[in-house]
């Protein structure tokens, strides 16, 4: 059985292949977000075309997260049983597939249909990705590649933010969907054609202690706990990232496209906090550190949110998006390190994505009713209630 010295050895042999891997791997994981996030952006078009409630709207987002709860566990041992190859296949035809459904829709139902083939493909990136960073690249240059990779969803998030309202409102929203399609479908194809298992691990034959490591992720509570962070983290920024461009729409008369861009605030900060926050975390020696320090912030900053002047908002929001990138990329970290061994990523990221997908379930959920109901005020004041919750999880799991 190889030895973490012997990998660790392959990984640095082979650094220069780990990194184009790495920039492979975030272009092929920008597909996830460039298709899930489509839908904030032009919210208000699609609750036109489709006459959809703001309730209704939402569940547009988290019907995308069902998909990826049910198939979070069993997409760890599919990786583990079938490879990085096949995995990725499932992964980038999924969305392109659902993309197109998507596209070509008529209809709500064959809309939600749609959402729930690309939300298969996003669960599986979610655990692809990670699992073959942790393979490629050494413990102490892992933080530095885990925040780099993160910037996976602020980049495809921001794009979209950005791009969606004018291609909507130029040539109709299913044209945002087709670019989606036409994306991942690219991505999939040099994926194939770059990305393979580090040597090391490639070249390993199972003894019986390794046939008996995938279980162990499963019965880690240090995992679940930071699966429970995780989760509370996204039920929090996908219920906000979900409405805001609405309420700035239509609680303030924002130009949709300018509500999109001041949404995406946080997100574009995102690209540059979550690399530091791992290139930090290194450098620290800890991952909890950040993430827990992440996670107090947005107990306030998110709620806020509400209450601030658009010009105001933007250096709150700017400030926000520097305390949410600290928070994915050290978690992502600390699980596939409390696995205890690197081919145990794929698990260990599983798990996370259990808390992941739930929390993209719930929140929007949650939010949505509580706008309609008592209210925005009520809706963003939860954002501050899901991030304690996380705080919490996250304070308790003993992680580096």
């Amino acid at each position: 059985m190889q030895t973490n010295a012997a990998r660790n050895g392959a990984r640095g042999a082979t650094s220069t292949t780990a990194w184009l891997i790495l920039a492979v791997l975030l272009l092929f994981s920008i597909a996830a977000p460039l298709n899930q996030f489509k839908v904030p952006p032009i919210m208000p078009i699609l609750m036109q075309a489709l006459n959809l409630s703001v309730s209704g709207a939402g569940m547009l987002m988290s019907v995308f997260a069902i998909t990826g709860l049910i198939l979070a566990l069993p997409s760890g041992f599919i990786l583990q049983r079938t490879g990085f190859r096949t995995t990725g296949i499932i992964a980038g035809g999924s969305m392109v597939l659902g993309a197109a459904v998507g596209a070509l829709s008529k209809d709500n139902t064959t809309l939600l249909l749609s959402r729930v083939i690309e939300g298969v493909g996003t669960g599986f990136m979610a655990v692809l990705a990670p699992a073959l960073i942790a393979q490629w690249f050494a413990a102490e240059k892992r933080g530095t590649a885990m925040g780099i990779w993160s910037a996976w969803v602020p980049v495809g998030t921001a794009a979209m933010l950005i791009v969606a309202p004018a291609l909507a409102q130029s040539a109709g929203w299913p044209a945002v969907w087709w670019v989606g399609a036409a994306y991942a479908a690219v991505m999939t194809i040099i994926y194939l054609l770059v990305v393979r298992p580090a040597p090391a691990v490639a070249g390993h034959a199972p003894s019986a202690p390794a046939r008996a490591m995938p279980a162990s992720p499963l019965r880690n509570r240090k995992i679940w706990l930071l699966a429970g962070a995780f989760g509370a983290f996204n039920a929090a920024v996908i219920g906000f990232a979900t409405y805001m461009p609405t309420f700035l729409t239509t609680e303030r008369g924002t130009p949709l496209a300018q509500a999109a861009v001041l949404a995406g605030i946080p997100t574009l900060v995102t690209i540059i906090s979550a690399p530091a926050g791992g290139l930090l975390s290194d450098r620290m020696g800890s991952r909890k550190k950040l993430f827990v320090f992440g996670l107090a912030c947005s107990i306030i900053l998110l709620p806020l949110t509400h209450v601030m002047s658009n010009a105001a908002l933007v250096a709150l929001l700017v400030v926000t998006g520097l305390a949410l990138g600290l928070i994915p990329t050290n978690i992502f970290s600390a699980a596939v390190e409390a696995a205890g061994d690197e081919r145990l990523g794929g698990l260990a990221m599983a798990v996370i994505m259990v808390g992941q997908n739930a929390g993209m379930l719930i929140g929007p959920v949650i939010f949505g009713a509580l706008a309609e109901g008592p209210g925005w005020p009520v809706a963003f004041a939860s954002l501050g209630v899901m991030a304690a919750f996380g705080l919490l999880c996250g304070w308790l799991a003993r992680v580096r």
